[in-house]
């Protein structure tokens, strides 16, 4: 027998793994022993793994391995994660490729480009896991959208929302207008970038005076409702309570007065647009303002943007500004450093959007984690983090878990009507029926009482 001059890493590795799996080292089945598991975070079906899941499974496999020595029934479950929004942008991007559009297709032809993908790429992170030397049981391999999987988190969500923890409500959301889809705030990437701070010029209804007010994104005075200054501001108390036209729009809008307003950013003047702004929305709701939105889906201007409907926001900016340089109501442009949300798949700015969403009720559910470190039954390392932690949790809000995306699980709500609350949530069509069925004889019950 010959002996190899060389040695060939990637023979001697495979030869060994295939030992392992052939003598079912890594399968675990339930015994009397004490139980240790690790579920692998599913790595997402967008790709091939790089470096930062090789480390992360490398420490993983270390600790299944540690277990397996000292005695314990080990078991590392492995699986993929479908990445919802992550994978339909991909898939959109290769379609684009292919020369197709996305909104032509029905959503059974999309999906069945979807699953190609999955089974794809899904296959070969599996394969790459393996190649790393993982001790998973792969026998027990999972996938987030099998049945027995999409059937647990729509037990789950009926459960919830039966519970009242989940509902649906008409909300400020985070709008990516090339998705066409709402984020959580977690998706959310914030990023500083160049812009400008324009001051403009509102005529004071019945004078020869104007206000002067500063805002990042001119195009958005279309949907203007209001005018807000600090009630302490002595600069404009004599303001308070009296009318402005917005400039090219024309509209007539009062000027109201707010502690909220920061009286040194800009002129101390805040323009409010209750539909493209959260706290704005906030302003508007506590003092009874019109909400105008004035785009689209996909960022585009609608109705209200008058002669620059169809248009993008973007290109509307540039427009916008240059109309108001022209009639003169654009002050001064100035350049500007300011925070902007993008996507953290498609890279579209974000556009804070007034839906009918679905969420699930946070506050209750961030108990047990809040207790869990404060009581150091989890440990935060380094130490210092636990303060950015509890101000993360004691300041949840409620999860938007709801998407407008083709790929993915899908929300178990039957709708029966065009009104906001004709629907039942149930685990199956058949379940949704009976639901129906039982509602229509106790409206009818009542009724007759």
């Amino acid at each position: 027998m010959s002996l190899a001059t060389k040695y060939d890493s990637q023979k001697a590795e495979q030869k060994w793994y295939d030992y392992w799996m052939e003598n079912d080292f890594f399968k675990s089945v339930p015994d009397d022993r004490e139980s240790y598991t690790i579920v692998i975070p599913p790595p997402n079906v967008t790709g091939v793994l790089h470096m930062g899941h090789m480390l992360n499974n490398t420490i993983q496999d270390v600790l299944i391995r540690r277990a397996r020595l000292k005695g314990y029934n080990a078991c590392w479950v492995p699986g993929t994660d479908h990445a919802s929004i992550a994978t339909e942008a991909k898939v959109v991007k290769k379609l684009k490729e292919q020369g197709i559009d996305k909104n032509n297709l029905t959503r059974e032809e999309f999906l069945e480009h979807a699953w190609d993908w999955t089974h794809e790429y899904g296959g070969i992170i599996l394969e790459q896991l393996k190649k790393l030397g993982a001790s998973c049981d792969w026998s027990r391999t999972k996938f987030t959208m099998d049945d027995d999987m999409s059937a647990s988190v729509i037990k789950v969500f009926v459960d919830l929302f039966n519970k009242g923890k989940i509902y649906r409500g008409y909300r400020m959301v985070n709008w990516d207008p090339q998705a066409k889809t709402t984020l959580s705030d977690e998706e959310v990437i914030y990023e500083e970038r160049n812009g400008h701070l324009y001051h403009l010029a509102y005529d004071l209804k019945d004078s020869d005076d104007k206000v002067i007010i500063a805002t990042t994104r001119p195009e958005t005075i279309l949907g203007d409702t209001a005018i807000c200054v600090h009630p302490e501001d002595e600069r404009y108390q004599n303001l308070i309570g009296k009318t402005v036209v917005v400039p090219i729009v024309n509209r007539e809008i009062p000027i109201i007065a707010d502690e909220y307003v920061d009286m040194e950013f800009g002129t101390g003047c805040l323009k409010i647009t209750p539909a493209h702004d959260e706290n704005d929305y906030k302003l508007g709701e506590k003092h009874d303002l019109e909400i105008i939105d004035i785009f689209n889906e996909d960022g585009s201007l609608n109705s209200y943007g008058l002669h620059y409907q169809g248009k993008d926001r973007f290109e509307v900016r540039k427009l916008i500004a240059k109309e108001l340089e022209e009639k003169n109501y654009l002050v001064k442009k100035e350049n500007h450093i300011h925070k902007v949300g993008t996507s953290e798949r498609t890279k579209a700015v974000i556009e804070p959007r007034l839906s009918d969403q679905w969420f699930l009720k946070m506050e209750e559910l961030a108990q047990p984690a809040i207790k869990a470190v404060r009581e150091d039954i989890v440990e935060l390392l380094p130490a210092k983090f636990k303060s950015t932690y509890f101000h993360w949790m004691e300041n949840v809000r409620d999860w938007n878990i709801s998407r407008q995306l083709m790929w993915g699980q899908r929300i178990p709500a039957y709708y029966y009507g065009d009104g906001k609350e004709d629907f039942v949530v149930a685990e199956n069509i058949e379940d949704a029926l009976t639901l129906r069925e039982s509602e229509l004889i106790t409206t009818i019950y009542k009724n007759r009482i």
